[in-house]
């Protein structure tokens, strides 16, 4: 079998990757209204000769039919952008106010037309079908992978694999971060009110002031990640959102708040979101308020298959060298609706090794969601690369 080199993917596609990857940067589209976006991939879809359908708005499903029957494996992108101002000096920077490619879903996309154009120029050689998703909404909950699902995705044929793939800075072009089990968190969001009773600020105890009973709120919440959770444990709380207050001289009657948090095991996700209820409880108890509290679970762990990371694992020591493959110590407390994929079939989510090439520079790399934000473009061919190799070793695997 011939390996499906970096090399030969920049010879055939290079300058395809990068004008594409720069289109999708300069054009970016907020979750749920993709429609430029989904546009483009019909064209490039068709000029491909890959059939499609719509789905979820405006995702597509594709299918490429390998040269004889086989297995099912799905390829995920998502497309959405963030409500970002992007802040780079890019020359293909967005040209789309407020919006902004900030987690590298325009590399996805990117990656996964690349990966079909490698494919198809070797249909021959494999057999089954690649189900390539184009997704939106992921950067909004509850996010388009599961209407996407709902809508018969992982069906007719049905899905036997699937492979998720997603940017890293803080790893080198030519590089990819894999680990067995938990590679993202469940990702929970908060919504409370607390209500105490205005009044003046010379006279506090006249009133029930809903700044001090935030106060006392904020920090007995960040100890229970450090007292009641585990060190052996994963846990992240975090509020980043308040408002509140009137006047320097008056008690505030009403504070707002909203926050995440992250887990990597059902048993602390349901304890930090009861313990946050009691700490509640107790805090109006104590100051003579009320309060309201909406715990919203969002995207579960996702979760990678040992068969399906080894066969990345192989695919990229096949293309690039066993240094190639960066084992993770531990997953990311970000999290993905991919999840709902890898809850259905054997999956594997790839992070995606697309910083800069300097070690030193990585360690002060600008991290996803952030205004200043860039892929290196040179590790597109990489990622093709090494995605294409792990579908053709699993379609060549056997039907």
């Amino acid at each position: 079998m011939n390996i499906v080199t970096a090399e030969r993917v920049e010879q055939k596609l290079g300058t395809y990757l990068n004008e594409t990857f720069r289109h999708l940067h300069r054009n970016p589209e907020l979750s749920g209204n993709e429609f430029a976006t989904q546009a483009f991939l019909k064209r490039e879809l068709d000029r491909l000769g890959i059939p499609y359908k719509e789905m979820a708005g405006t995702g597509l499903c594709a299918e490429l039919a390998g040269s004889r029957p086989g297995r099912t494996i799905l390829l995920r992108a998502d497309i959405d952008a963030l409500p970002i101002g992007e802040a780079t000096d890019l020359a293909y920077a967005s040209v789309n106010d407020g919006a902004m490619h900030a987690c590298g879903h325009d590399a996805h996309t990117t990656a996964v037309l690349g990966t079909a154009a490698m494919l198809l120029a070797r249909r021959d050689e494999w057999g089954g079908t690649v189900k390539l998703m184009f997704q939106p909404s992921e950067e909004k909950h509850p996010g388009g992978a599961k209407p996407m699902i709902d809508e018969g995705l992982l069906a007719d044929p049905p899905v036997d694999a699937a492979i998720g793939i997603h940017t890293n800075p803080y790893l080198a072009p030519g590089t990819f971060g894999l680990k067995d089990g938990s590679i993202l968190a469940n990702a929970d969001r908060f919504y409370i009110h607390l209500i105490g009773r205005g009044g003046h600020a010379a006279a506090p105890h006249e009133g029930a002031d809903a700044i001090a009973m935030a106060g006392q709120l904020i920090v007995s919440m960040q100890n229970l990640v450090a007292r009641q959770v585990s060190p052996f444990d994963n846990a992240v709380v975090t509020i980043g959102e308040i408002r509140g207050g009137y006047a320097p001289n008056t008690l505030a009657d009403r504070v707002y708040l909203a926050g995440t948090v992250r887990t990597m095991n059902a048993d602390t996700q349901t304890m930090i979101e009861t313990k946050i209820g009691k700490l509640l409880q107790g805090v109006a108890d104590l100051w003579g308020g009320t309060f309201t509290y909406d715990y919203v679970r969002g995207y579960p762990i996702t979760w990678n298959d040992k068969a399906m990371t080894d066969l990345v694992r192989q695919a990229a020591e096949q293309c690039l060298g066993k240094e190639s493959v960066i084992e993770l110590p531990h997953g990311y407390m970000s999290a993905d609706d991919f999840a709902y994929i890898a809850r259905a079939v054997p999956s594997v989510f790839i992070e995606w090794g697309t910083g800069e090439w300097s070690e030193e520079a990585r360690k002060t790399a600008v991290p996803w969601h952030n205004p200043k934000f860039k892929v290196n473009p040179d590790a597109l061919k990489y990622g093709v690369a090494v995605v294409t190799q792990s579908i053709l070793n699993y379609l060549q695997g056997g039907e």
